[in-house]
């Protein structure tokens, strides 16, 4: 069973099984009951924009509608919205589904909501909100099922909120869920400030290390950066903590003799040893180390495999970017609570799935290591929280130049905290 995006799927298919629903059941609302087959594609294509947050009507929000497809058979819907306005949040909520009649009892829903809550995690969405008539028993147990509690009530139905993420989940296991959905491999290249993000991080990694340099890199992912520098000659050992993201980097680098990819988590890396690497790039464990304990071992593990006089990169992230991202859709108040503390200092916790920092307080954690600080820099500038935005276009000449004239104000302090992605870059005593 898998959750198909209307805009990808058999649209035949799709229109007979929105022709199966009432235009109203328990509260699902048939929006395109009574559509004759040339009007749903028109629907097709407003939801293509939706999802991105174009051409919205007033009052709506992004979503993202799914069909619920078992082999070749189409059973139901889910919508997912991405984020929460004040109607929203007093109603539906995020998630909304429904299954056709003749396949109800058979456990459709409860896994179909399952895997929209894997979407919304992707989404960094932790408390996800519904809602679900009081004459409707089974949706209720649906909910309850994964994991919902009601949070209030009024006569005619109740109000429910499921944790995204479970508070039993270890750290490694919040992110291997994380990443085991996320569509990881070409992240870099679907935006325009992953391609910023990606063209600035390497004109940084080709100051320190050249051909022949040999090269670590903890959180490797996928394999972006470790299998085009193992292209350009380096030597490189990527290590990485999720499972999925294993398999495709070792996919994609098969025939570099020249690169090494391990399984492991940043804050053990005892199969490498002492002071061996020109250059140790660390570039996603920050995202997702929440205790002191844990982020001071990675720390340490990147310094101790790093030999004297050689480079160590720190990738993180700006919470005031995290904020600038996130929470402009009627939902800033979560992302206060959820970043910040009531006297408005830095929360960290796993349960934030990416937890981000001060600059200041970042650079604070390296004040007693065996380090000699280089410089701060931003990666990625104040390209994503606009990039949704309609009116929004770069073509490549304009990329070329702005990614140019990016590189030459990246350092400035004043414009640290807009950034997304961060790099402490510092060398081994």
């Amino acid at each position: 069973m898998e959750l198909i995006r209307v805009q990808d799927s058999d649209y035949k298919k799709t229109y007979e099984l929105y022709m199966s629903f009432p235009q109203n059941e328990n509260g699902y609302i048939n929006n395109v009951y009574g559509y004759s087959y040339d009007e749903f594609l028109g629907w097709i294509e407003k939801k293509r924009n939706w999802t991105l947050g174009k051409e919205l009507p007033e009052g709506f929000v992004p979503d993202t509608t799914f069909v619920i497809v078992d082999g070749d058979t189409y059973v139901g819907v889910v919508n997912l919205r991405h984020c929460l306005n004040d109607f929203l949040r007093e109603g539906p909520g995020h998630i909304g589904y429904c299954v056709s009649k003749k396949y109800r009892g058979k456990g459709y829903a409860t896994k179909a909501l399952s895997m929209a809550l894997d979407k919304a995690r992707q989404m960094c969405i932790h408390e996800v909100y519904m809602s679900v008539n009081k004459d409707n028993p089974a949706s209720l147990r649906v909910q309850q099922k994964n994991g919902a509690y009601i949070h209030h009530e009024n006569e005619t139905e109740y109000f429910t909120r499921i944790n995204a993420i479970s508070g039993e989940d270890s750290r490694q296991e919040i992110v291997s869920k994380f990443y085991t959905q996320y569509e990881e491999d070409g992240r870099l290249e679907r935006s325009v400030h992953g391609r910023l993000e990606y063209a600035t991080t390497m004109n940084y990694i080709h100051r320190y290390a050249s051909k022949g340099a040999k090269v670590l890199e903890v959180g490797a992912g996928t394999g972006r950066y470790s299998i085009a520098l193992a292209k350009e000659g380096m030597d490189v050992t990527a290590v990485e903590l999720v499972d999925k993201n294993l398999e495709i980097l070792r996919e994609n680098s098969k025939g570099l003799d020249n690169l090494k990819a391990l399984k492991g988590d940043a804050t053990n890396l005892d199969s490498l040893s002492d002071d061996t690497f020109d250059v140790t790039l660390v570039f996603g464990p920050l995202y997702h180390l929440y205790e002191p304990e844990e982020v001071g071992k990675a720390i340490d593990e990147a310094i101790r495999v790093t030999r004297p006089g050689g480079v160590i990169f720190f990738a993180f992230i700006s919470v005031y970017a995290i904020m600038y991202s996130n929470y402009f859709y009627g939902n800033w108040s979560v992302g206060e609570e959820e970043n910040f503390t009531e006297d408005y200092k830095v929360k960290h916790f796993k349960e934030q799935l990416f937890t981000g920092y001060d600059v200041a307080e970042f650079e604070e954690l390296f004040a007693d290591k065996p380090v000699e600080y280089v410089t701060t820099t931003g990666v990625d500038g104040l390209i994503e929280p606009i990039e949704h935005r309609p009116d929004f276009s770069f073509t490549d000449e304009q990329f070329e130049k702005m990614a140019k004239w990016y590189l030459s104000v990246s350092e400035k302090r004043e414009l640290l905290g807009n950034t997304n992605h961060l790099l402490y870059i510092c060398r081994k005593k």
